[in-house]
């Protein structure tokens, strides 16, 4: 079957023969020579752009280092203020509830009331302990 398929536009033996390089066809082989001297005539010229764009980029680089720490300097005092305002603020903010609770607790019978909390916890903890076991050792 030579001829195109129903759907094809060319068929398959057609497009490979089109596909074949013939020697007219084939590339120039490479010159490494000429590949050589073309890059040492070009590399001055590459060389003195390289080297500008060096100096170029050093210059900003140590421009924008120098303007960092110049508004460093400037606004370290100022941040350092703010943080230790939000600090001090924070800080008057709790002590406020926590004077409250303070007060509280320095009357003399909210210690003594949690002591003896503390000391019925313990015992009623002591006393269920010997209820498991013994409910435990005659099962």
């Amino acid at each position: 079957m030579n001829g195109p398929r129903d759907g094809e536009l060319f068929d398959e033996p057609t497009l490979r023969r089109a596909l074949r390089l013939e020697a007219s066809e084939l590339p120039p082989p490479l010159d490494v020579a000429a590949i050589a001297a073309r890059a040492a005539a070009g590399r001055s010229a590459l060389a003195a752009a390289s080297i500008t764009s060096l100096a170029v980029a050093c210059a900003a680089g140590a421009v924008l280092l120098g303007l960092g720490a110049v508004a460093l300097s400037t606004l370290a005092p100022v941040l350092v203020t703010d943080a230790f305002g939000a600090a001090t603020a924070t800080l008057a903010r709790l002590a406020i509830p926590a004077s409250t609770v303070l007060a509280i607790a320095q009357e003399p019978s909210v210690p003594i009331a949690a002591l003896g909390a503390l000391a019925l916890a313990i015992g009623y903890e002591y006393a269920q302990r010997r209820e498991r076991v013994h409910a435990v050792s005659t099962s």
